[in-house]
């Protein structure tokens, strides 16, 4: 790994406190014996010190995390394309971006990957509840503009703009969804695995693009290029990258558990 790429990993606890106030008046005897006894009780429900963990979730030492960085291979640092507009433009503006490639100026890191395992044995896929994802069309734009889900969650279909939107599904899940007040929203559940492009019928420059798979191993990467996938089950897995413009690649990755996988990864504008 070069020495600029450092790489943190953070657990999730929870702490119990308990304050106890003192009367501004003395108290009668049966109330002060009361508060004594409830002060005892408090000392004696302290927690444990280790972190509480879901239990529909595999433990750090039973599972492993894999994590990394996608960066752009180029002399200079691309813009995204910008499109003119002429469709509601006191609104929308009169140019807009397709974020296309969104590329951070300090090291190259890619936003907007999308990072899934492969192949991952159905035996290995634990229980967890039905994820809910919010759409939202904010100042003529999908907001997010890449995201994963699981099969069986629910998209929240939202419009925050004064105008008339669509969000139009293709792909693993068909549906066209019109939005033409502020404030508005329908759900829609996605039962298969695949790719969703939405699109607005609207105005054409508006993509989102949303993956669904049948588990939880995937993530997308932020704005320097970083993911992170954690409570992997240990074993060898393909691990795909997927880009819009960039295309797509795959690394092989060993979790082992209680470990941390470190991926790096490299596009280059060529790339398809």
């Amino acid at each position: 790994m070069p020495d600029d790429f450092t790489v943190a990993t953070n657990y999730r606890g929870h702490m119990v406190g308990f304050i106890v106030r003192s009367p501004s008046a003395p108290l009668p005897g049966a109330a002060r014996l009361l508060a004594s006894l409830m002060v005892v009780l408090a000392v004696g429900c302290q927690p444990d010190t280790e972190p509480l963990r879901d239990a529909s979730s595999g433990s750090s030492s039973e599972t492993g995390t894999v994590e990394g960085v996608v960066r752009l291979t180029a002399a200079t640092i691309p813009e995204p394309t910008r499109v003119r507009n002429t469709t509601d433009p006191e609104l929308c503006g009169e140019a807009q971006s397709l974020e296309d490639l969104l590329v951070s100026a300090v090291d190259g890191g890619i936003r907007n990957v999308i990072v899934a395992l492969l192949d991952v044995p159905r035996d290995k896929i634990p229980a967890r509840p039905a994820e809910r994802l919010v759409l939202d069309n904010r100042g003529c734009r999908f907001i997010p503009h890449a995201a994963v889900l699981t099969v069986g969650s629910t998209i929240t279909a939202t419009n925050s703009d004064a105008v008339l939107h669509t969000e139009h599904f293709y792909g693993a899940h068909s549906v066209n969804m019109a939005l033409p007040s502020t404030g508005m929203s329908i759900d829609t559940v996605v039962a298969e695995e695949g790719m969703i492009i939405v699109k607005c019928d609207v105005h054409g420059w508006m993509q989102a693009f949303i993956r669904i798979d049948a588990h939880p191993f995937h993530a997308v990467t932020d704005a320097a290029g970083v993911f992170r996938i954690p409570e992997v089950p240990p074993g060898t897995y393909q691990l795909e990258l997927w880009h819009e413009k960039l295309g797509q690649q795959r690394v092989s990755v060993e979790v082992e558990a209680g470990s941390t996988e470190i991926v790096e990864a490299r596009f280059s504008q060529e790339s398809r």
